[in-house]
């Protein structure tokens, strides 16, 4: 279910203008890559459908931390959530990456096109499979000052 007396509307829109606010910022942190890829990569002739994947890739384990920490506050299991997120990654990359080699490599639409298009298209989506799959409800949830108290704690002991 969807939403719940539990988890209401509001929780759900909140959540997911939070995985935004994140997504945003995985979102820099993937451009940066791509276009270090995309600027020294000659191994291969399809220079920038190497640098969406590898991007996409790396970026994908930076995306995990925030998401659990700060959009889900997750006090899942870390080896189950992340090979759950990463899962839920391996699809949208192997199907981002395929789009995007055909929107640039075959199609020929710009590569700023093809980019908005591929990172905008699967977002919600996402969303969906993080906090229903990745990081249910069900495993509780850590709040970001609980977690900062707690690092606190251990620096001080």
């Amino acid at each position: 279910m969807l939403v719940s007396d539990e988890y209401p509307w509001a929780k759900l829109l909140k959540e997911y203008a939070m995985y935004c606010a994140v997504g945003c910022f995985n979102v820099a942190i993937f451009a940066a890559l791509y276009l270090f890829f995309n600027n020294y990569n000659s191994w291969t002739p399809y220079v920038e459908t190497v640098a969406w994947a590898t991007s996409f890739l790396i970026s994908s384990v930076q995306a995990y931390a925030l998401h659990r920490w700060i959009t889900f506050e997750s006090d899942s299991e870390i080896r189950s959530s992340f090979a759950k997120l990463m899962t839920v990654y391996g699809v949208l990359w192997a199907v981002s990456t395929a789009t995007f080699h055909i929107m640039f490599e075959i199609i020929g639409i710009s590569q700023l096109v093809s980019w908005v298009i591929n990172t905008s298209a699967f977002g919600f989506l996402t969303f969906l499979a993080l906090r229903f799959y990745a990081f249910p409800l069900a495993d509780g949830r850590v709040t970001r000052k609980e977690r900062l108290d707690a690092f606190r704690e251990r620096r001080r002991a």
